[in-house]
């Protein structure tokens, strides 16, 4: 293990500088929500290490309704504002924004999911019914007052393995565990399993990916020591045997135990307690001891400094696991547990679309301005602003915006327009529109912003673009004009 890891994780969690000119608001007396605009950060950081091929580019960026404008709301329960009018992407596994919310949302469920079954709960199951009996089942009620254990599921990894192929293997071997047979004698009879979560887990180290299932088992069962220890073993044997069906190395004795393992239930409540991966999210540093390995999210981090690890690139291996995991559910409930605990069911996408009633309403912002807080990669500190004058009665958003508009003004007047007017043979041909608008066009900033990093000459000037740039560039000398 590489131990400057954590010291280059803990370096880059502040994902470099914001803009190039510091704005004068670093230094307000306003709350800053330093968790936000970091999760706002690693989301941009995301989107320049995927790119174009996941949603997350887009995520809170761009309107929903485009006839519209994006809009800020403020949520009085959680005393934070949050856009409206803006797609989600949803994904639990690349964007750290919706990744934080989702993964709050399923941790509560399953907290009250674990207390209602410490506590009790009344289960309505069929009564035994002889095999010719025609109709619908007979049930009735059972209260259980129930124990959980925790399950832990891993496999043999190693370093030129790839990622899907691991995946894959470890999902099938999954399903012919609990699957066929055993899963009657084994997991209902002898460990009293009713219902079981799994989560799907991943890390990075020496040793490559590693894969790997938490598992929740609900039992109606107390086990003993004894009973508890040959429960393991069992489970052990199972787990290897299924290994090897799809194509694992046999596991030796002390390997078994490694990659099933049972704990009891103070340990099911503490990962209950602490699951999801907000802990993941503002954390700078690696785990420790056996789990001593990089989370995705840490690769993300490191991605922008971008110096090797384990000899490959961390934004490399962000890529991989974002391929490899596309899709896939995170959390995974068994047949009947939410009907049985009386949960309503979401996916992602749905708990990032929630509207909350108490929302209220605070101000809509227009294209260009909202264009701008993009770029400058301000949207969590917009958001701060806008709460801060809804509190105060202040104006510190609309300055703000004030400030951006003059800093892209300075950088055409200073960077983009002189680049032009070099060009005679090109600027002759451009004309100012009769008709101006507060706007510029996401493709028209991404040209900007390819001269600005020296990406673009003058020779691949897409003179289609120029009526827009002059346009914006007479827009903004109106507005500094009337100043």
């Amino acid at each position: 293990m590489d131990l400057d890891i954590s010291q280059k994780i803990s370096e880059n969690s502040g994902l470099g500088t914001i803009t190039k000119s510091h704005s004068p608001f670093a230094q307000m007396p306003c709350p800053v929500d330093v968790s936000r605009v970091k999760d706002f950060l690693l989301q941009d950081l995301a989107s320049k290490v995927l790119q174009k091929k996941f949603r997350v580019q887009f995520c809170l960026k761009r309107k929903i309704d485009k006839n519209n404008l994006v809009n800020v709301c403020f949520n009085e329960s959680t005393s934070k504002a949050h856009y409206g009018n803006v797609i989600r992407c949803g994904s639990v596994w690349v964007c750290p924004v919706c990744a934080k919310k989702i993964t709050e949302h399923r941790r509560t469920e399953l907290k009250n999911i674990n207390t209602m079954w410490k506590n009790g709960i009344t289960l309505y199951v069929p009564e035994k019914m002889d095999e010719n009996f025609i109709g619908p089942p007979i049930h009735h009620a059972k209260d259980v007052k129930g124990f959980t254990y925790l399950l832990t599921l891993t496999s043999p990894h190693y370093a030129y393995q790839n990622l899907s192929l691991l995946r894959e293997r470890m999902t099938k071997a999954k399903d012919l565990f609990f699957g066929g047979k055993k899963n009657s004698s084994l997991f209902q009879k002898q460990l009293g399993k009713i219902f079981h979560v799994t989560n799907l887990e991943v890390t990075y180290g020496q040793n490559g990916w590693h894969p790997h299932n938490h598992i929740l088992i609900f039992s109606d069962k107390y086990l003993s020591i004894q009973e508890f220890t040959r429960i393991k073993i069992l489970l052990a044997d199972h787990w290897s045997n299924c290994l090897s069906k799809v194509g694992i190395r046999k596991l030796v004795r002390k390997e078994k135990y490694i990659a099933c393992d049972l704990q009891d239930g103070t340990y099911a409540e503490q990962y209950v307690s602490k699951w999801g991966i907000e802990s993941e999210m503002t954390k700078g540093h690696l785990k420790q001891g056996r789990e001593s390995s990089i989370t995705p999210f840490d690769l993300l981090r490191l991605s922008e400094n971008d110096d090797l690890i384990f000899d490959k690139k961390p934004s490399d291996l962000f890529r991989e696991f974002a391929n490899a995991f596309k899709g896939a559910r995170q959390l995974s409930f068994s047949r009947g547990l939410k009907r049985a605990f009386a949960i309503n069911e979401k996916d992602d996408d749905e708990i990032m679309s929630e509207t909350l009633d108490e929302a209220i309403f605070l101000r809509d912002i227009d294209d260009y301005a909202f264009k701008l807080i993009c770029k400058n990669k301000k949207r969590a500190e917009f958001l701060d602003l806008v709460t801060e004058d809804y509190l105060t009665g202040s104006n510190l958003a609309d300055e703000l915006i004030s400030y951006l508009s003059d800093l892209d003004l300075k950088t055409f007047n200073t960077e983009i327009l002189p680049d032009m007017q070099s060009n005679s043979a090109v600027l002759s041909r451009v004309s100012l529109p009769e008709k101006s608008t507060p706007w510029i066009s996401s493709k028209e900033f991404d040209w900007i912003q390819n001269i600005k990093n020296e990406q673009v000459t003058k020779i691949d000037i897409d003179e289609s673009m120029l009526p827009l740039i002059a346009e914006h560039l007479a827009w903004l000398e109106s507005q500094r004009d009337s100043t």
